[in-house]
């Protein structure tokens, strides 16, 4: 294996830009998501235009490689002020970008992985072809969102915007690469983006204080036949970002063009918008996408695990599919995990696997913690109303209990930061993390903490 060669002594290490890195991928990230495939990721080195991570192992590597290399990359690339690209490696084995496939690289040959392609239509952001139309399974949980998103993609349509919510890992952003991909295949130029990266890049255009780069920052979105926009709840309470993103609506309106955004609740309960852009994202359609029923859910399990080349056997699917009932990412996640665990322990990925792996973690009525119990745990547990904890108070006596909340929220719960932010009074991300980290550094130094926090989850463990 080749030396690594350093980056300039004067920028940031690689091991600093990958810990900072790890900072924003945890934000972005579920909380499933990073713990198993993003924390055990080490870096061992890196030059001024890559970094190169560890992975435990070939199965994390391809897992890495097909479904999150994009957003390390970014977030690197954010962290680092450049563009950086990365290489994964595993022993005597490395993964690194080739065109628009995956390759790994061996001292014998070279192995190229049946990984979805990215494609890059006249030069806009990435669109994942294994994200077409083709592979999205239909129900009656999303029916409505799935005609509306094929109804797009015709010559002519009425529903400009069409505006998907739903909750997380159920199929929204799938869709806005569905359209992207079928209207680029008809030469439409087509942009899609997160909403975290059209704020990233009008506030980096704003700080520059450069006039073409705010120009370039509006050209890349307002240039384009086709908007798919992201999560636009991340824009709440940005007032300047939500000025500019009026104004870029309204440009591609008057110009005839389709916009597609995503959000996990419906316009109207979308607090921290101005009036004036919350009424334009019900001009169009509204399609709500929820939770997959138990045929759905049998029914992904099926296709994902062949997907894969790994067919399972009825009772497994029926298992998993039994058990976790509220997105498709867990489904995923639980389908990964048993897969791993066959691969490493080289047994069949049989019930008896599937109970021994995911037993611990399988939802069963009435189990599964939310936010809601948590701050109503708290409340109870402080003497306090739930107004304090999303109010603004300042009192030590309000302040410690809301961020023992949060913490116990990040600890117990599958919910992102700024999910956590949202439920606590429309907090920022930042906030949360901040008290989570509060949190674990007092547990060592006070024993009050410890003993609140243990009598919370008994009493939360009991509902």
């Amino acid at each position: 294996m080749g030396e690594v060669k350093q980056m300039n002594p004067e920028a940031p290490s690689p091991k600093l830009i990958w810990q900072d890195a790890t900072t924003r991928l945890q934000q972005v990230c579920e909380k499933a998501t990073y713990q198993s495939w993003i924390e055990p990721i080490s870096c061992v080195g890196g030059n001024a235009q890559s970094l190169t991570l560890q992975v435990p192992d070939r199965f994390a590597c391809d897992y890495i490689g097909m479904n999150l290399l994009d957003e390390i990359e970014r977030s690197v690339s954010q962290v680092a002020k450049r563009r950086i690209d990365i290489r994964l490696m595993v022993d005597d084995a490395s993964l690194s970008r080739d065109g628009d496939a995956f390759k790994v690289n061996r001292q014998q040959g070279e192995l190229r992985l049946q990984a979805p392609s990215v494609r890059k239509p006249k030069g806009q952001d990435n669109l994942v072809s294994g994200l077409g139309f083709e592979s999205f399974v239909v129900g009656s949980s999303n029916r409505l969102a799935h005609g509306a998103a094929l109804t797009v993609t015709e010559k002519e349509t009425p529903f400009n915007p069409l505006f998907i919510y739903g909750g997380v890992g159920i199929g929204k952003t799938h869709l806005l690469h569905a359209i992207g991909l079928a209207l680029s295949d008809v030469d439409k130029r087509v942009l899609y983006a997160p909403a975290a990266s059209f704020i990233d890049d009008f506030m980096s255009a704003l700080r520059s204080k450069s006039t073409s780069a705010r120009s370039a920052v509006r050209d890349r979105y307002r240039g384009v036949d086709v908007l798919l926009l992201d999560d636009i709840q991340f824009l709440q309470g940005k007032e300047a970002t939500q000025e500019e993103f009026f104004h870029t609506f309204n440009a591609l309106q008057q110009a005839g063009k389709q916009v597609v955004l995503t959000s996990d609740r419906p316009p109207i309960d979308l607090g921290g918008f101005e009036d004036r852009l919350r009424s334009r994202f019900d001009w169009g359609l509204v399609a709500e996408i929820s939770a997959p029923d138990l045929q759905m859910r049998t029914t992904i399990l099926r296709h994902k695990a062949e997907a894969m080349g790994q067919p399972l056997t009825f009772d497994v699917i029926q298992y998993i599919a039994e058990h976790l009932r509220n997105n498709v990412r867990e489904l995923e996640g639980a389908l990964n995990k048993l897969l791993l665990h066959a691969k490493i322990s080289m047994r069949p990925a049989n019930l008896n696997l599937a109970r021994e792996v995911l037993g611990p973690v399988m939802e069963l009525p009435g189990q599964r913690v939310t936010i809601d119990a948590i701050q109503r745990t708290v409340v109870k547990h402080f003497g306090l109303r739930m107004s304090d904890l999303k109010g603004n108070k300042r009192h030590r006596a309000v302040v410690e209990p809301r961020m023992i909340a949060m913490y116990l929220c990040r600890e117990l719960t599958e919910a992102s930061f700024p999910e956590i932010g949202r439920a606590f009074g429309g907090r920022d991300h930042s906030t949360v993390i901040n008290a989570c980290k509060r949190i674990k550094w007092n547990l060592s130094k006070e024993h009050r903490i410890k003993e609140d926090l243990e009598t919370i989850e008994a009493q939360l463990s009991r509902l």
